[in-house]
């Protein structure tokens, strides 16, 4: 069972049944992807915090009004991003909130070590690639390639086509491609001028 039909079936599970532990474990799969994200927008972990608990909350209270959502997880990233909207917008932080001004190191996630058989230095170049792409390319990759989404599932979260999800993944892992062989390729020429 994948990680997707696992959170689907506790989203039904809470639900249908009210079942506490599957909202327990819902809470536990999804809530570090959320604040990542929240805090990309709203710019502050603390507050991030606060908005995707306010988010699971809503879960639980309306559970019963939520049986008809088909994929928990863009619903839970679409209620996280218009609660985040609105705070800030109570806040009067800043008159429109857009994708070019997101705070890139909240939404910085490290490879999960487990899961990447790769050394620490390489993760370390990747990250540091990722870093350098523009906001909204940047938050679209990580969507895409570390938390799971499809095109059509980030171009409904972003309010975007999935066609330009495709163009912006597209654009991030050639840069992140490239960046990695160009600085591989120096490396390896500097350890083979150094052996000489």
């Amino acid at each position: 069972m994948t990680n997707d039909d696992l959170i689907r079936r506790n989203f039904r599970s809470v639900c249908e049944a009210g079942d506490m532990q599957a909202y327990d474990e819902l809470y536990k799969s999804l809530y570090s992807r959320l604040i990542h994200f929240s805090a990309a927008v709203v710019g502050s972990f603390h507050l991030a915090e606060e908005i995707v608990s306010d988010v699971f909350i809503m879960v639980w209270q309306k559970r019963s009004q939520l049986i008809s959502v088909e994929n928990p997880v863009v619903y839970l990233y679409i209620c996280t991003r218009n609660l985040s909207y609105n705070t800030l917008q109570q806040q009067r932080k800043h008159q429109y909130a857009s994708l070019e001004n997101l705070d890139t190191d909240a939404i910085a996630m490290s490879p999960d070590q487990e899961h990447n058989m790769i050394s620490a230095e390489v993760a370390q170049k990747i990250e540091s690639a990722i870093r350098s792409l523009p906001a909204r390319c940047q938050l679209i990759f990580r969507l895409v390639k570390q938390d799971g989404l499809k095109y059509k599932e980030v171009g409904e979260l972003l309010e975007i086509s999935p066609k330009t999800v495709d163009a912006q993944l597209t654009i991030a892992v050639k840069k992140v491609a490239e960046a990695i062989r160009l600085d591989m390729s120096a490396e390896l020429a500097q350890s083979y001028l150094l052996r000489q």
